[in-house]
């Protein structure tokens, strides 16, 4: 366990200086660019929910080792006065007057345990211990996965924006083109306002794109706990189809993998075993006795009224041993009802977090599947409406054809390479989904 802290003390640290020479670049107005290990790293290490997560566990890490110090004995160590004066009664009945003073030094060593309630208690606090490291790693990687999604709707949208780009500076050539047939007397006035509708439609995509380009950054920013009104920018190289598992790998296998590998499985199984020993603990603690010892060793002085001396050492020892009858105790049967009904409900999550952790992984496998087969369809559009965009501007240019082809055969090109593009990035980020869905 220290070694995952020291560890996770690594990370925090490595990240800091990450995420302080970031700072230091984001204080500028002009845009940055980020890639996709940059987002997962920030991501990591710098989202308060993780740091939450991670804050519980180390609480429930801390009651883990102190549930175990409880079998310690406690040592007091300190001095003392009495004084009594008035009516006494000694062992035989006797009532008398008495004026006296005792005072004591010394330390006292005193031991109070439930042995079988503290054994199984620290027991269970050890596996609950457990669960919330596996929840803390949990959040770590929802938050990266959430952060790559966020990612790819940005590395998309900016991608998109420039297919529009590029195609309003073709249009916009082809608009110059059109004029000088205008004026020269070769092409019709109608044909240069289409183009002129073009563009004008462009320019409307282009700041429609822009603004979201501007929200999926400050999403991302959002998630990476940076400024709001950080310009990020995603790497162009990132815009390449890439997966991260075996594609021959079957679904059936990999949801085998998760229920192996994800800390939510893990997690459940050690809040089960955890409830298992709290049954344990209402059904054997009772019957272990409680040991009550204690020793005391030091000096002890006085004597009637004033006097102060007499001082000498003085030792004490005691040790007792008992039941406890009643709730808590011996023949308790709610308690037990209740650790029962724990374990069951401990039993059913556990049901369901499996359930849903093959729900996931049938959904990101299609998902992915799905993404893929896109791609080629895409790839094969794209084809056809190069070649459609070819044969329109070749007819165009033998009079064959008329300006409102060639447009419409540009509108096809442009939608198709964005189709493409969208297809790609929901493709990888299918496969971050899927990645986290199988627990690696």
């Amino acid at each position: 366990m220290s070694f995952i802290l020291r560890a996770l003390s690594l990370v925090r640290h490595s990240a800091a200086s990450l995420i302080f020479f970031l700072s230091a670049t984001f204080a500028t107005a002009a845009p940055v660019h980020v890639d996709l290990p940059t987002v997962m790293r920030l991501a990591g290490a710098n989202n308060d929910e993780i740091q939450l997560a991670r804050a519980r566990h180390t609480e429930t890490l801390a009651e883990s080792k102190l549930a175990w110090q409880r079998f310690w004995p406690s040592l007091t160590l300190g001095a003392g006065y009495r004084r009594t004066d008035g009516n006494v009664q000694d062992i035989a009945g006797a009532v008398f007057d008495v004026s006296k003073q005792q005072y004591t030094v010394g330390p006292n060593l005193m031991i109070d345990w439930s042995p079988g309630d503290m054994y199984y208690s620290a027991l269970a606090a050890k596996q609950r211990a457990l669960a919330a490291e596996q929840l803390a790693e949990k959040a770590r990687r929802d938050i990266v996965t959430q952060a790559t999604g966020r990612y790819y709707d940005l590395l998309a949208t900016e991608a998109s924006l420039a297919i529009i780009e590029d195609d309003l500076r073709l249009t916009q050539d082809y608009e110059k083109q059109i004029g000088g047939a205008v004026e020269a007397g070769t092409a019709f006035r109608a044909d240069l306002l289409r183009v002129k509708t073009q563009v004008s439609r462009e320019k409307l995509a282009i700041r429609q794109h822009e603004e979201k380009r501007d929200l999926a950054a400050a999403a991302l920013a959002e998630i990476l706990r940076l400024p709001a009104d950080t310009a990020l920018r995603p790497a162009k190289a990132d815009l390449v189809p890439v997966r991260m598992l075996d594609r021959r790998t079957g679904v059936a296998t990999l949801i085998s993998q998760a229920k192996q590998h994800r800390p939510e499985m893990k997690a459940a199984s050690a809040v089960n075993t955890a409830a298992a020993w709290e049954r344990e603990r209402a059904r054997v603690a009772p019957m272990i006795p409680n040991v009550q010892a204690g020793y005391g060793v030091g000096g002890l002085g006085g004597g009637f009224n004033g006097e102060m001396g007499n001082f000498d050492e003085t030792q004490n020892v005691y040790i007792g041993l008992g039941w406890k009858i009643g709730p808590g105790g011996l023949f308790d049967k709610q308690r037990k009802v209740i650790a029962s009904a724990q374990e069951e409900a401990a039993n059913l999550q556990s049901a369901q977090v499996k359930a849903a952790i093959g729900r996931e992984v049938v959904e990101a496998a299609a998902k992915a599947q799905s993404a893929h087969d896109q791609i080629g369809i895409n790839d094969e559009a794209v084809s056809a409406a190069q070649e459609m965009v070819k044969l329109a501007k070749e007819r165009q240019a033998s009079q064959l054809g008329v300006v409102l082809e060639y447009l419409l055969a540009r509108e096809e090109l442009t939608r198709a390479k964005q189709s493409r593009v969208l297809a790609v990035t929901r493709f990888n980020q299918a496969q971050h989904e899927l990645k986290r869905a199988v627990g690696k």
